[in-house]
């Protein structure tokens, strides 16, 4: 028998979720978890149904494609559909929405409304098999357009049939959303930055823009709240990042040099580029640092660019600068986007109430967004207020795993232009 095509299994994969996600396979299946008397049970029940991917009623070719693809995934040094588990240094063996399940379970807390809350949960999984199909979309002939009809299904999955949850905007943000839990192989992240650089320059933009967010957050979380403001213990325990880093930093800035004023997406630009350069605005020095070693050709176009341009982006920047009020994606710190895209979807099962704006609108201003005025503050200071809710949910020395702090955004803002400005003079 021959071994199955990489290409055909992740065809098949989006076909079949297609079919799941556009038809009534999620109404019937919670239904059939609504039979059930109990809480508990209907819980169980989905929990099962995820465990074996038996969503159409039965164990079969999903089932053998999740593992394929999944197994495929593993060897390229990512696990999508399992977390890491920081106490045993091990993945889990359940997969993440049926860890939730396990929440609601040991917590023994009770949502207000099954159905809504099922339903939420049930679409968190296929957010899951959707981020396995983006993951893999380089098994095909052509990336940019596999990528094209992830996003699609993911409007599909968010779309009327669904339960109204918005988890993620695009294709690109679930594969960073895959890639940024915590993953043992450093090397693995190399290889995905080669595989970016394939796509054409609209998707490698959409994946700088979301990179920039993600990255930013993660790093000036550490900086700030584990690292005690040493720049040389977070490069040492963040090694992985830089280089992914750097091509996001280098992507933003050759969009900015060749665009003009008046582009649409000017002021997304600047803003992912003030981002991206604040987690780490040494780095971007005119010599190239030890943790940037073998991108040293990247690492000198990059300084090229800031050093003909970087004036005119700060200027722009001072339009940006966070104050007191309002909202600002600098103010934004995590340890993992896993975490804050948790705790989102945790917040609104517990009370059976669907988030209605992607995390995308966390990373962006408010001008940006396209979302009322307050909404992002307010959902980002509930994350913080869910982080620090419970013992568990902490982290390193009891520290808050999801923070928004305006002080801390505009002493980002600061240091970054400072640092800069001292650097290009």
């Amino acid at each position: 028998m021959s071994a199955p095509d990489p290409a055909a299994d992740v065809h098949e994969l989006t076909d079949r979720l297609e079919r799941i996600l556009g038809g009534e396979a999620r109404a019937t299946l919670l239904d059939s978890l609504m039979e059930s008397a109990a809480t508990p049970d209907r819980l169980r029940r989905l929990r099962h149904v995820m465990a074996t991917h038996a969503v159409e009623g039965r164990k079969g070719p999903l089932a053998a494609l999740v593992r394929r693809l999944d197994a495929r995934t593993w060897q390229d040094g990512f696990r999508v559909l399992h977390s890491w588990d920081h106490t045993k240094h091990v993945f889990t063996d359940d997969i993440v929405p049926a860890l939730l399940i396990g929440f609601f379970e040991d917590a023994q807390t009770r949502p207000t409304d099954d159905r809504v809350t099922l339903a939420i949960l049930l679409d968190y999984y296929f957010v899951h098999l959707l981020s396995l199909a983006a993951m893999r979309a380089w098994d095909t002939a052509d990336p940019d357009a596999h990528l094209r009809r992830v996003t699609e299904l993911l409007a599909t999955l968010q779309g009327e049939r669904g339960s109204g949850h918005v988890f993620v905007r695009d294709a690109e943000t679930l594969v960073i959303y895959a890639l940024s839990q915590f993953h043992p192989e450093e090397q693995a992240y190399d290889r995905i930055i080669e595989r970016i650089g394939r796509l054409d320059t609209a998707h490698q933009l959409t994946f700088a823009r979301a990179s920039a967010a993600v990255l930013s957050a993660h790093l000036r979380w550490g900086f700030w709240v584990m690292y005690e403001r040493d720049v040389s213990r977070m490069r040492a325990d963040n090694a992985g990042d830089y280089p992914w880093l750097l091509h996001t930093a280098h992507t933003l800035m050759r969009a900015y040099v060749e665009g003009t004023p008046e582009d649409a997406s000017r002021t997304a630009v600047c803003s992912a580029l003030l981002l991206a350069l604040s987690a780490d605005p040494w780095v971007f020095r005119a010599r190239c640092p030890a943790v940037l070693e073998g991108y040293a050709s990247m690492h000198a176009e990059t300084r090229a660019m800031l050093e003909s341009h970087g004036s005119a982006l700060m200027a722009e920047w001072s339009a940006l600068e966070p104050g007191r009020d309002g909202y600002s994606p600098l103010g934004l710190l995590f340890n993992f986007p896993h975490n804050a895209l948790v705790g989102i979807v945790t917040m609104a099962m517990l009370e059976s109430r669907p988030q209605s704006i992607p995390i995308n609108a966390l990373f962006e201003e408010e001008a940006d967004a396209g979302v009322p005025a307050g909404t992002q503050r307010a959902l980002a200071e509930r994350l913080m207020e869910f982080s620090e809710a419970s013992p568990e949910r902490l982290g390193y020395r009891g520290a808050r795993l999801i923070v928004y702090d305006a002080l801390s955004g505009m002493r980002s803002y600061s240091l970054t232009v400072d640092t800069l400005t001292k650097s290009l003079s």
